[in-house]
C-alpha cells in the first residue's frame, strides 16, 4: 500500500543566477507531524518555505501536497495557499 503524504518535497532546488540556494532537497510531512527547519542564516530556510508556498519558484523539483505538483500550470495556486500556511520571521500582531 503507497504512503499518502500530505506534503512531499521531491529534489527541490532553487538557484538566483549562479548562486545556489537549494539543492536536492526531499522530505515528506505526514498528517500528525511537526517539522523543523533549522539552520544557519543564510542558509536557505526561508527560500525553501516560500517554494513550499510557491511565493518563489523552485528552479527543479516537485512540491506534491496531497501527491498533485503544486508546480504544475494550471494548478490553481491561491486554493492551494488557503491549505498550507506560513509565518514569517518578523510576524507582528497589530491590535488597535
Amino acid at each position: 500500500m503507497a504512503e499518502n503524504h500530505v506534503l512531499e518535497i521531491r529534489h527541490l532546488s532553487k538557484s538566483f543566477g549562479k548562486h545556489v540556494v537549494l539543492r536536492d532537497i526531499d522530505f515528506t510531512v505526514d498528517t500528525g507531524d511537526v517539522t523543523c527547519i533549522i539552520g544557519a542564516s543564510g542558509s536557505g530556510k526561508s527560500t525553501l518555505l516560500r517554494c513550499i508556498n510557491m511565493l518563489e519558484t523552485p528552479t527543479t523539483g516537485e512540491i506534491l501536497y496531497h501527491e498533485k505538483d503544486i508546480t504544475d500550470k494550471g494548478v490553481n495556486v491561491p486554493a492551494y495557499r488557503s491549505k498550507v500556511g506560513m509565518v514569517f520571521q518578523s510576524f507582528t500582531c497589530l491590535t488597535t
